[in-house]
């Protein structure tokens, strides 16, 4: 097994639903020896600092990233919602088009949004797995958040047979699946699935505090995952 690099794929600052600074995560995320930060902001708009908000989160890190290129990467990056089963994304074309990295990400079940009281298990899993296949097909997706997660957190354990059903169908696309230690725990036996696969791996600490920057790192270090 190969070192695992010290890399951060899922963070958020206050250009959406963060609480610290771009330049104070960064400053963060150097302390820590992270090696390449992705940021992941959301795009609800709910979640964002209204209009233009983009074009100053891509001019602020444009800007900030080359005082720490010798030392890290940082990338511009966005964590996007599935709206609908045809691939609709929650995003203007020019985010799309301007991000360097999309996390594609089930989070309102489609049809059903955050309403999930009362909803039954058995259709939200359904919901979820189909959401997640839909963002693997989508080919301005790059990495799919925390499959499994929603389901995870708010209704009922997500089957692991279909955690791997999502993983070899990314595997045979060519995309990365996010380890999330905020939504798979024990972190093990998903990197078992992933591990037996070869699929790409997407550190991603779903970090909104400078804090909890390198957590997922901190916890698939001692379990020497190959490089992704």
């Amino acid at each position: 097994m190969g070192r695992l690099p010290r890399w951060e794929y899922h963070a958020h600052s206050n250009f959406s639903d963060g609480s610290a600074s771009l330049v104070d995560c960064i400053a963060a995320a150097r302390a820590k020896g992270i090696e390449r930060l992705i940021f992941t902001e959301h795009t609800e708009p709910e979640l964002t600092g209204g209009p233009g908000w983009f074009g100053r989160y891509v001019e602020s890190i444009s800007t900030l990233r080359w005082a720490v290129a010798d030392e890290m990467e940082v990338v511009i990056g966005l964590e996007v919602p599935l709206v609908d089963f045809s691939g609709r994304l929650m995003a203007a074309p020019e985010m799309l088009s301007g991000a360097e990295f999309i996390l594609g990400a089930v989070h309102a079940l489609p049809g059903h949004g955050w309403n999930l009281e009362g909803i039954d298990p058995a259709l939200a899993i359904d919901l979820e797995y189909r959401g997640l296949l839909t963002l693997i097909d989508h080919p301005m997706v790059d990495a799919i958040a925390h499959p499994g997660g929603v389901c995870n957190r708010y209704v009922t354990p997500f089957p692991m047979e279909l955690f791997e059903a999502v993983v070899r169908h990314a595997t045979a696309c060519g995309k990365a699946i996010e380890l999330n230690p905020a939504y798979h725990q024990p972190m093990a036996p998903y990197l078992e699935i992933c591990r037996r696969h070869g699929v790409l791996l997407s550190p991603g600490s779903n970090a909104h505090h400078p804090h909890e920057i390198g957590l997922a790192w901190e916890v698939l270090h001692p379990l020497k995952p190959s490089p992704v």
